[in-house]
């Protein structure tokens, strides 16, 4: 985390990944932004001041707030009044906190950045308590497990409480907010099931968690020789394509990992029954190069499994464009590791990586993107060679405000998915295939080395405005845009889920004609979400209950609109129906599938491609909500729990329009009655499982 004060602005901070490499300079930019003060009082509920209560100001339309209340708070007077000195313009929520009491938020505040906001007042209530014992199968009180009280919601990172149980095996976890939980326990000797408890409807519980989940995963890391590797670092993730209930659960029990004895042994304990990969990387090593590991699979209780750990090689080689110079700058990242950057004469790079077979991707402004795999011998130098990379398609232009005047220094992003916050334009790490660069003292730019596949452009600047999103179609030609940057508007809302807020979920809008533009931010306690700056116009928004890509997920889409001079407002009802649906994907043979996504829209919707599946234009406009249910397949099927009766469309996709222009879709009727339990069927072509 990288944090910035100033005096007279409001503070700001970010956080920053580095590769390590001691050879290379990493720079990163923040902006400041003049604020005004934050004032009120905290309260409990009988009135009377709070001392010391300590309240942090956290931004309701930044989707990953970089917050540390013991940092960036402040604490209340004798008489509970509280002073924040710069809060800079936008949309904030308070939240305050003091011993036992449980923590409130405010609802979403807006505020000018210029004129001081007053009169705030945040009351503190009895907190809710948890408490109860740990105990394993037989009865027997267990001391020092690990006790975890995680708040309920659809986003990995939620708010998590721990303690551990005392010698009669009893713990008590106080000063929790009114709503929903789910408590685990963890120890040596195995975990429980998650117990759910809800502090909205009843302040305390009291919670029996047995450690009955006694699945344990063991074995050794070794290197090629067979001799263990001590301090490895060793992880366990599941395998499966389950559905948004299991990643939610799986959240909860949190990240499995661990370091190997000096023997080079390795023990997970508490592992639900299903197939897990486990991966190792020598100590010391990035905590990225974990996913370079192949890793292993196995089950709970199989036999002992061994991790081969190689040791480092090294990769090196040349980049150079067509007419045989150097780039610029330019990336290269193996595997998901993060990507290194270099910048010289002659286009040289070397990067050590553990022994193996990866894909190795190389990224920069000017030239497409180039992926192969390469191989890393132990202890070599493993030379690539020189690679040529091509221009590809370019976008250049101008940017130009409203009255046709050229802005200088404007952020202009492209690429197949890109990814803004509330208030932030383009939020780099959440793009896909994108670059960005900023306009000279004319507005002009230029942006290289895009493939043929359809993309979005975008073009924003602090305090002048943004500019709508722009799709441009696939093929091979270059483009020439002028975008012209006008004032921006808000959208503020809220999610309800079987009549109470839906908390901590991801909501997106999409402007309808580039949905491949994404502005995203994160409900709070109360369900409620604030995107502040968005180009006026159609957009799908959507709580997004599950993961990204091509993770499990339910979409409640409504087509809203958003005009500019008045704040639109939104609510939408993410209640689950009673049906669950069984999907089987055949070929025309006969053959199951497991290689395609499936998507169930309750709607009735022709489409010849993904794409227009995706657009949401044939959404009725008003306050109609229609569910979207992506799943992917095991063994040719999928199971979608919680819909609703009624005529939906289901459909098999393959292939990403965002990435791949010849991306396939099939899809066929479904008229779902209340019965608890139907099925459906979709037969695709054997040609989209035969090898090219």
């Amino acid at each position: 985390a990288l944090a910035v004060r100033a005096k007279g602005f409001a503070p700001t901070a970010m956080m920053i990944d580095t590769s390590g490499n001691a050879d290379t300079t990493e720079r990163v930019a923040l902006a400041l932004a003049r604020g005004a003060a934050m004032s009120g009082r905290v309260l409990d509920d009988k009135r009377k001041p709070i001392a010391n209560a300590r309240v942090v100001a956290t931004s309701a339309s930044e989707p990953f707030p970089v917050v540390d209340p013991r940092r960036d708070g402040v604490l209340t007077g004798a008489d509970g009044s509280f002073s924040i000195p710069a809060v800079a313009a936008g949309t904030w929520r308070l939240t305050a906190t003091s011993g036992d009491y449980a923590p409130t938020t405010s609802e979403p505040l807006t505020v000018d950045g210029a004129s001081a906001r007053g009169g705030v007042e945040l009351v503190l209530a009895r907190g809710g308590i948890v408490r109860g014992t740990v105990q394993d199968k037989a009865g027997k009180p267990i001391a020092g497990a690990d006790v975890s009280v995680v708040v309920q919601g659809y986003t990995p990172w939620r708010a998590r409480r721990q303690a551990f149980s005392d010698d009669t095996g009893k713990f008590s976890i106080a000063g929790l907010a009114p709503r929903g939980y789910d408590v685990v326990a963890w120890h040596d000797t195995g975990a429980s099931a998650i117990t759910p408890v809800d502090l909205a409807a009843k302040r305390e519980h009291e919670v029996t968690l047995a450690l009955d989940v006694n699945g344990a995963i063991t074995g050794t890391v070794v290197d090629k020789t067979g001799q263990p590797i001590g301090d490895a670092q060793v992880v366990a993730h599941p395998e499966w394509t389950g559905g948004t209930g299991d990643r939610a659960g799986w959240s909860v029990r949190g990240i499995q990992e661990t370091v190997t004895d000096q023997a080079g042994a390795f023990r997970f304990a508490g592992m639900p029954d299903g197939t897990y990969r486990v991966r190792a990387a020598r100590p010391g090593a990035s905590e990225a190069a974990l996913s370079l590991s192949t890793g292993v699979a196995t089950k709970p209780d199989a036999a002992p499994i061994k991790v081969v750990v190689p040791a480092d090689g090294r990769l090196i080689g040349k980049v150079q464009m067509a007419d045989g110079k150097p780039p610029i700058g330019f990336t290269v990242a193996l595997g998901a590791t993060y990507p290194v950057a270099f910048s010289n004469k002659d286009g040289a790079f070397a990067l050590p990586a553990a022994a193996g077979t990866y894909p190795m991707t190389i990224t920069g402004l000017g030239f497409v993107a180039v992926t192969k795999d390469v191989t890393i011998n132990e202890g070599k130098d493993n030379d690539v060679g020189t690679i040529s990379v091509t221009p590809g398609r370019s976008i250049s232009g101008r940017v130009i405000d409203q009255h046709g005047v050229p802005v200088a220094k404007a952020l202009v992003a492209a690429g197949a998915l890109l990814t803004g916050g509330g208030a932030e334009l383009y939020i780099k790490d959440e793009s896909i295939m994108a670059k960005d660069t900023e306009t000279d003292e004319n507005g002009r730019f230029v942006l290289q080395g895009f493939p043929p596949a359809p993309l979005t452009v975008v073009a924003g600047k602090d305090n002048v405005g943004r500019s709508t999103s722009i799709r441009l179609p696939p093929g091979p030609d270059s483009a020439t845009l002028e975008l012209v940057l006008g004032a921006t508007t808000k959208l503020e809302g809220k999610i309800t889920r079987s009549g109470g807020p839906v908390a901590d979920a991801v909501v997106i809008a999409n402007p309808i004609g580039a949905t491949s533009s994404n502005f995203f931010v994160v409900t709070g306690p109360d369900g409620t979400f604030a995107l502040d700056a968005l180009a006026p116009g159609t957009y799908l928004v959507y709580p997004m209950l599950g993961g990204g890509g091509g993770r499990p997920k339910d979409m409640y889409w409504r087509k809203v609109e958003v005009a500019l001079g008045s704040k639109a407002k939104v609510e939408i009802d993410a209640t689950p129906g009673p049906v669950t649906l069984t999907i089987t994907v055949k070929t025309d043979k006969g053959a199951l599938v497991s290689t395609v996504q499936v998507a169930a829209v309750q709607a009735v919707v022709t489409a010849s491609s993904l794409e227009e599946v995706r657009d949401g234009s044939w959404l009725p406009q008003g306050e109609q909500v229609v569910p979207i249910y992506m799943r992917g397949l095991s063994e040719g099927t999928a199971t979608i729990e919680g819909m609703r009766p009624g005529a939906h469309t289901v459909c098999a996709t393959s292939g990403d329009p965002r990435r791949d222009p010849n991306a396939k879709v099939k899809c066929v009727p479904a008229k779902l009655t209340t019965a608890a339990k139907q099925s459906a069927t979709i037969v695709v072509p054997s040609a989209w499982t035969e090898a090219k």
